[in-house]
């Protein structure tokens, strides 16, 4: 009785193992270097603080530099959204990598911060920036931790 319960349920247990879905890390990778410039796209357009609101996650994590770590996005939005500099952040991917499970991955790149200073002379700040992605089960990219030196 047992081996026919097995026989009957091994092709549905073979049809399970078969459709998990294999990952394609490569196209992964451009999504998420794709994500990455879309972002730095909406730093741009929308200014940096909607940027980071638009692509954090809930529970994101920024730790900038000299500053202390700031946990959530609506924290992280609220302290950009603050600045009292009119700046311009951007900044250019270089490079992203992709976890084979395909739920995470990581960016780097440069970024360039321009504002004015208080006497009304234009200041610029330049550097690096590591952000580790997750990707949410509606298939998007989002930062769960940003960092920036």
């Amino acid at each position: 009785m047992k081996s026919i319960i097995l026989l009957l349920l091994a092709p549905l247990l073979f049809a399970f193992a078969c459709s998990k879905t294999k990952v394609d890390i490569e196209q992964e990778k451009a999504d998420l270097l794709d994500t990455d410039r879309a972002f730095a796209a909406a730093s741009i357009e929308k200014g940096a603080a909607e940027a980071f609101r638009m692509y954090l996650t809930e529970d994101a994590l920024q730790l900038p530099q000299g500053g202390a770590p700031l946990m959530g996005r609506e924290s992280i939005y609220q302290n950009m959204a603050k600045s009292t500099l009119d700046y311009t952040l951007a900044w250019t991917p270089q490079q992203a990598e992709v976890a084979r499970a395909g739920d995470m991955g990581w960016s780097w790149g440069l970024y360039k911060m321009n504002w004015v200073d208080k006497d009304g002379e234009p200041k610029e700040s330049n550097g690096k920036y590591l952000n580790i992605w997750r990707k949410m089960d509606d298939g998007s990219w989002r930062v769960v931790v940003d960092m920036g030196n």
